[in-house]
C-alpha cells in the first residue's frame, strides 16, 4: 500500500497528486460561499487571497474563481513545484507560489495588512497555532477573513454498516502503526487538536471578531484513531471565548461520497501513502478483503459521511 517510498510521504516524483485529489472529500460549492458570505457581512474584499499549506494547489484554484489574486505557499520545495506547476497552466498572471511553512509567512516579505482571506485546509494541525495565527494576523487587512479547516475520519453514515466502520477503524490503526510511537513527536500535538475538534485553536480578542466555529457531524471521531491506540493522554484546554458562535450540525450528506471498497482503499493509500512490506500488504489484502465483504461486495457503494470543523475569523 502507497505509491511512493520516501521518508517525507508526500514528496518525490511518485506520487500521483491528481489521484490524491480524487480520493478524498472535496468541499463543495455551498461550503466556500459560506466563507464568502462571512468575509462579505464583515466588509471583507475580494482582491488577494492567501492559501496556506496549499499541496497541489486544489484550494487556491477554487478561491481563484473568486479573488482577483491568489498567492499559495507550503513549506515543501516539491509541493510548491507541483502546485506552481498546476496553477500557472490556469492563469500564470493571478496566481503566485512561494515555499515557506505557516508560521513564518508574515516574515518572508509580504506586506502586512495586505491580504484579504487567509485559507487553511488540512493543514492547521501540523503547525505551530499560535505563532501561525499571530502571523496571519499580521498579514491580513482589517475585516480580512481567515478561515481554518480539517476534516476528519470517514464515517459510514448507515447504521447498518457499522461492521464495516469497526473493520475500516482497524485498517487506520495499521496504517498509522508506522509513525508510533507518537509521543513526543508532531504527531502529538496534532492528534490532540482533531481530537479536541479544534477547539483548542485560539482566536485572541486584541486581534480577532467574529468568530465562528461550525462543526458538522460532530458526534463522529474526527481523529483517526481511537483513543486508546494512542501512546499518550490526550488532554486539552478548550479556547472558545465568550462571544464567539459555535455551531453544531448534523448532516450525513455533508460532503458525502458514495464509495466503494476500491475508493477506501485508495484514500487509504494516499492519504498515508507508505510503501509497506509484502507481510504488511498482505495484512491489508485481508482486511480490505474483509471490509469488501462487509460493505456489501465488489462494486458495492456506500454512503461516507465527514466530520468538519470550520473556523472563521475576521480580522479587527
Amino acid at each position: 500500500m502507497g505509491p511512493i517510498k520516501e521518508d517525507n510521504i508526500f514528496e518525490g516524483t511518485g506520487f500521483d497528486w491528481d489521484s490524491y485529489i480524487i480520493h478524498r472529500p472535496a468541499p463543495t460549492a455551498d461550503f466556500y460561499q459560506l466563507i464568502y458570505d462571512h468575509h462579505r457581512a464583515n466588509g471583507g474584499e475580494f482582491n488577494l487571497a492567501h492559501d496556506i499549506g496549499t499541496g497541489p494547489g486544489n484550494i487556491a484554484e477554487q478561491v481563484g474563481t473568486t479573488f482577483k489574486r491568489v498567492h499559495a505557499s507550503d513549506p515543501s520545495a516539491y509541493h510548491r513545484s507541483v502546485a506552481e506547476h498546476r496553477l500557472k497552466a490556469i492563469d500564470p498572471d493571478k496566481f503566485s507560489t512561494q515555499q515557506c511553512r505557516g508560521e513564518d509567512i508574515s516574515n518572508a516579505g509580504h506586506k502586512h495588512g495586505s491580504v484579504d482571506l487567509i485559507t487553511v485546509a488540512q493543514c492547521i494541525a501540523l503547525m505551530d497555532t499560535e505563532q501561525a495565527t499571530s502571523g496571519f494576523a499580521k498579514l491580513l487587512k482589517p475585516a480580512g477573513t481567515l478561515a481554518i479547516w480539517f476534516y476528519g475520519r470517514p464515517a459510514f453514515a448507515d447504521p447498518s454498516q457499522q461492521q464495516s466502520q469497526i473493520i475500516f477503524n482497524q485498517i487506520l490503526s495499521k496504517a498509522l502503526d508506522r509513525v508510533r510511537p507518537m509521543k513526543g513527536t508532531g504527531f502529538e500535538p496534532a492528534t490532540i487538536m482533531l481530537r479536541a475538534f479544534l477547539d483548542n485553536v485560539a482566536f485572541p480578542e486584541k486581534d480577532w471578531k467574529q468568530v465562528r466555529r461550525l462543526k458538522w457531524n460532530y458526534d463522529k471521531p474526527m481523529l483517526y484513531l481511537e483513543d486508546d491506540d494512542v501512546d499518550f493522554e490526550i488532554k486539552w484546554d478548550s479556547k472558545v471565548r465568550d462571544g464567539e458562535s459555535e455551531e453544531k450540525i448534523i448532516d450525513r450528506d455533508f460532503w458525502a461520497i458514495d464509495a466503494d471498497v476500491d475508493w477506501m482503499r485508495a484514500f487509504v493509500d494516499y492519504a498515508l501513502p507508505w510503501e509497506n512490506k509484502d507481510e504488511e500488504k498482505a495484512q491489508f489484502d485481508e482486511l480490505f478483503k474483509e471490509l469488501e465483504k462487509s460493505m456489501g461486495g465488489k462494486g458495492k457503494r456506500q454512503h461516507i459521511a465527514w466530520p468538519v470543523a470550520l473556523l472563521l475569523a475576521t480580522k479587527k
